[in-house]
């Protein structure tokens, strides 16, 4: 820790506070975090909290007090206080009023240079140290009191050249621990999974129109980031809210908050209930192209929205009995919104928030974090991710946009000159994949109709080489997964005497090759070897489909049969046709398919040892029937007794 503030120190020697005085100095005085780091940056020589305190407190108005603080104003004639400040022209005039938000002053008369001088008192506002004066004989009904002066209690400029230029004095590690601890947080209490995790949570505000959802426990520090942090975003808390705040007042022509703020998070989600019918289509057109439409208007913003919510029930319970938006109001339930998502982080990897959490290091100042972030949504990483691998062809336009911008998003934060390696890029790409399946695989819950499930797979274009990200939160007890298996994976099952379950995996791995068919496991019986060598011929002869048989000709194949549970002695042929299509085609088989004996039928459990089978079919091709056989603890869909799992500890651990 003390090696690094030493080193930042150095670099970024007027743009740091010590981070541990801001926690402190924030339990004492109710100010936004940006500005409680501008008050210690200006006052560098103090280093004791109780100190600062005192030299403050009586600047700092509370809204309770605000009419006597306008009685003191009036007595002493004038008074500084710390306040946010926003202005507005008097119409047919060439002259302004301003508004204390604190204070409670809403007509204070402020001269042109005051206002030229600071054009940020025109959109969302601005904190600042303003000296006001009461007006005396000249004081009206409408306006009493007059700004004298103001001194800004934000950072105003920035270098996006001069910031790229000191953090390529940093290696990626340490960009990663200057970040964090610039939000409050003490990295090396966290594994490097959770470091990114909670770094994502700020891509929103380096990417622009990026939509982000995290559901979770309580506690974690959600919507502190968007309210706190930084002067460019707003935390929406639940409950209602119009078309004509968050997007466009038809009355006054002014554009709502996605014209005013670069981040906008909605708390509390499950409470949300637009007032509007055409709200949620608003909406989703806003989230799918950055523009929407309010009468004759087109209007375009960049905003990114952020959906935050807790999770009350066990992650477990969730995933088996319903889906992980269960939070959403049922409004937010449309699956055209929910597709419109680029990333769902998984909040509940996120760990509470406790004092051992929060770093007593140095970061940088949250104004400048936060026009640094502000700067950073005028670069673009979004071609990167395919100049160096090949995203799975079954994804589509929404994956393939969602999964570039947030790779975009890592790179701007931790390498913002653009300078980063090729395993750098696919530590990021792998964390992208995840934010964008976790939603597409609740689609496919949701509507399986419409969504199809797909492996979100890619290939590096330097290696050829295939991988295949997968979601943490299927990890269940016995260490089993459910994720997609390789392609030309298959799992056959069988029940022996109605009693014994027995069970094995066929996996085939192809090569361009001329037809020829070998066998990795000499050791397996010649019944299963006979089934094997039927299926090749019956495909190679052109009794199957055509274009089958002429992949069949251009590939060599090695088949592998692994005896998870002894006992199988069904004919397997109809496995090993649909392990050779899937690696024919590339494309794995569902989650937990697994091929019975009589794998068509439907059977009523006798006992606890019996399949029960469930035939699902495709709609419009009643061709395609699969059979699924899940775990109860994974919400799939037949029952497997422990006695099975105790059995097969690699059982759909593919």
């Amino acid at each position: 820790m003390e090696a690094l503030d030493n080193k930042i120190k150095e670099i970024y020697s007027n743009q740091i506070v010590n981070k541990d005085l801001t926690i402190k100095l924030k339990q004492k005085l109710n100010l936004p975090t940006y500005v409680i780091d501008n008050l210690l940056l200006n006052h560098q020589g103090t280093d004791h909290v109780e100190e600062l305190y005192q030299l403050l407190q009586d600047q700092i108005v509370n809204p309770k007090d605000n009419l006597k603080v306008q009685d003191k104003i009036r007595h002493q004639g004038s008074l500084t206080v710390i306040d946010k400040i926003t202005a507005k022209s008097i119409t047919g005039k060439d002259s302004y009023l301003a508004h204390l938000m604190k204070l409670g002053i809403k007509k204070a008369k402020i001269s042109n240079q005051i206002v030229k001088g600071h054009p940020k008192l025109f959109g969302v506002g601005l904190w600042a140290k303003v000296k006001i004066s009461y007006l005396g004989s000249k004081a009206t009904k409408k306006s009493e009191f007059k700004i004298e002066d103001l001194s800004p209690c934000e950072r105003t400029t920035f270098s996006l050249e001069e910031f790229k230029e000191k953090s390529s004095q940093l290696n990626k590690n340490e960009r990663l621990f200057l970040l964090l601890r610039s939000i409050g947080i003490e990295p090396t209490q966290l594994s490097n999974r959770q470091q990114l995790l909670l770094l994502t949570r700020l891509i929103p505000f380096v990417e622009k129109n990026y939509n982000f959802i995290e559901l979770g426990p309580r506690g974690t520090g959600k919507s502190y980031l968007y309210r706190q942090l930084s002067n460019q975003s707003i935390l929406v808390s639940g409950g209602k809210t119009t078309v004509a705040n968050l997007f466009y007042n038809m009355g006054t022509k002014e554009v709502g908050l996605v014209g005013n703020w670069d981040v906008i998070a909605f708390d509390e989600v499950a409470y949300i209930d637009f007032k509007d019918k055409t709200a949620i289509q608003i909406l989703k057109d806003y989230m799918e192209s950055g523009a929407f439409s309010r009468g004759k208007e087109e209007i375009d913003a960049a905003a990114s929205m952020i959906f935050l919510g807790n999770i009350n029930t066990d992650l477990s319970i969730l995933l088996r009995d319903s889906n992980l938006f269960e939070p959403l109001p049922d409004k937010m339930k449309d699956m055209a919104l929910i597709d419109r998502f680029h990333y769902y982080l998984p909040g509940w990897e996120i760990n509470k928030i406790k004092e051992e959490s929060l770093t007593k290091a140095y970061g940088l100042e949250s104004g400048y974090l936060a026009l640094m972030f502000n700067k950073l949504r005028e670069l673009d990483f979004t071609n990167v991710v395919e100049e160096h691998f090949i995203l799975d062809e079954e994804m589509d336009i929404r994956d393939k946009r969602a999964v570039k911008k947030t790779v975009s998003g890592y790179l701007k934060l931790l390498h913002p000159s653009g300078e980063f390696t090729q395993e750098d890029l696919q530590v990021y790409l792998e964390l992208a994949l995840e934010g964008r399946k976790r939603v597409k695989e609740q689609l496919t819950k949701l509507g399986s109709f419409e969504y199809e499930e797909i492996s979100f797979e890619y290939t590096s274009c330097s290696s050829d080489e295939k991988y295949y990200p997968v979601l943490p939160e299927y990890n269940i007890s016995q260490g089993f997964k459910r994720r997609l298996a390789k392609p030309g994976t298959v799992y056959v099952g069988q029940i022996i005497n109605g009693q014994k379950f027995a069970l094995l995996r066929i996996e085939v791995d192809i090569k361009p090759g001329s037809g020829k068919l070998l066998f990795v496991n000499k050791q397996i019986k010649q019944g299963l070897k006979q089934d094997v060598r039927k299926t090749f011929l019956f495909i190679k002869r052109g009794n199957g489909r055509f274009d089958l048989r002429k992949k069949l000709a251009n590939y060599d194949f090695s088949i592998n049969i692994t005896i998870i549970s002894e006992g199988i002695d069904a004919d397997i042929s109809n496995p090993v046709f649909l392990a050779i299509y899937s690696a024919l085609n590339n494309k794995s088989v569902s989650h937990g398919l697994l091929v019975t004996e009589e794998s068509s039928l439907y059977r009523k459990p006798d006992n606890s040892y019996i399949i029960e089978a469930v035939k699902v079919s495709v709609p419009g091709d009643k061709k395609r029937v699969r059979t699924l056989l899940p775990l109860k603890k994974n919400n799939l869909f037949v029952q497997v007794p422990s006695q099975v799992i105790e059995q097969a500890p690699v059982f759909i651990e593919v």
